[in-house]
């Protein structure tokens, strides 16, 4: 990850630090869980950040094209008290990590 940093001075220097991210385990994501711990599973509690989801059923659904398939997981939303889909093609949920209960 870069972070641009400018700095004003006589020459007008631009820098740029290289900060450190945090390392992701994959068998802590959502995709990884769908794949190997949901798919025996009836209603499984998992938490990601600070929100409580329960797994209802995974969609997998097939492009019209025919390249291949989205995997989508309904989840129930305990904060929100509503019913969500996630699509687990989604960078933002790539990078976060989840916690089965």
């Amino acid at each position: 990850m870069l972070k641009y940093t400018k700095y004003k001075n006589n020459n007008a220097t631009l820098n740029f630090q290289i900060m450190a991210t945090k390392s992701i385990d994959k068998k802590k994501t959502l995709e990884y869980a769908v794949a190997f711990y949901f798919y025996d599973s009836g209603c499984v509690n998992f938490m990601m950040g600070n929100i409580m989801y329960q797994h209802i059923k995974t969609i997998y659904d097939e492009r019209a094209d025919g390249r291949g398939q989205n995997t989508l997981e309904v989840v129930y939303n305990y904060k929100k008290m509503k019913y969500e889909v996630l699509c687990l093609t989604d960078s933002k949920l790539a990078q976060k990590e989840i916690s089965i209960l």
